[in-house]
């Protein structure tokens, strides 16, 4: 399984909470309709700093989806993302050795 790793800093956390459920509604049809797509985990911290967390079967399906990530996604959150202010810092990509979530 690899994990898509995308660091953003500088969110307003209080707008990217209230926008949540759109954002979701919005991203989710996107994201399981990806191949490989194996789930994702949104991580924040209370000075902004965001980290999104997209897990899939093979690299291939990763790097695949990259268009998806950069251009199909901004294009259908611009007004969401406006909100949320901040930038994305990095985007990596990292095989998972473990997983003990269950």
């Amino acid at each position: 399984m690899i994990a898509r790793v995308a660091r953003f800093e500088g969110i307003d956390v209080e707008a990217a909470k209230s926008t949540m459920d759109e954002a979701v509604s919005i991203i989710r049809p996107m994201v399981e309709g990806l191949d490989g797509y194996e789930g994702a985990m949104e991580l924040v911290t209370p000075d902004g700093k965001f980290m999104s967390i997209t897990f899939f079967a093979s690299i291939e399906d990763a790097e695949a989806a990259e268009a998806t990530f950069d251009e199909e996604m901004p294009a259908k959150l611009g007004h969401v993302f406006q909100e949320w202010a901040g930038h994305r810092v990095s985007v990596d990509r990292y095989e998972v050795y473990a997983d003990t979530r269950g």
